[in-house]
Order: C-alpha cells, then structure tokens, then sequence
C-alpha cells in the first residue's frame, strides 16, 4: 500500500469519517513512516486553524467589506444600473 492511501485514509480519520483502514494498521504505519507522521502533524495543525477561525466568524474588515460591496450592487439596482435583473 502507497503512502497516498494511507493519507487519504488518515484524512478520512481525522474528518470523523470511516478510513477503510483498521486504526491499528493506521497507527503502525504512521510510527514507521516519517513522511507520513509530518503530513498527518500538518493536518493536524490546519484542522485546528481551520476549526479557531470558524469559532472565530469573520473578522470586522471582512464583514464591513462585504457590508459596502452589498449596499453599492443594491443602490446599483435600485437605480437600473448594468447589474438590474442580473442575479
């Protein structure tokens, strides 16, 4: 077995979803191969970034962002601009 199924399997594990892979095979592999315990240390990582930044919400900037680019394409539409009727 290629160090590509067992990612995809340790990636499946890690999102809660079935690996296909006994845990004991997952494990076994991931102590020999250090290619493999750096990717699963990675994602291990990016899963919690990814998990504190949607604790988090957008920040400020992009909300206000967001706020002013929706009320220009409304007051755009309001007005019959190039963007009327296009959705």
């Amino acid at each position: 077995m290629r160090c590509a199924q067992f990612r995809t399997a340790l990636s499946a594990r890690l999102d809660g979803e079935p690996s296909g892979l006994p845990d004991t095979r997952l494990d076994k592999h991931v102590a020999r191969c250090t290619g493999c315990r750096e990717w699963l240390a990675r994602a291990e990582q990016l899963g919690g970034h990814v998990r504190a930044a949607a604790a988090d919400g957008p920040s400020a900037e992009w909300s206000a962002r967001l706020s002013a680019r929706l009320s220009a394409e409304l007051a755009t539409e309001q007005e019959g601009g190039p963007q009327a009727g296009q959705r």
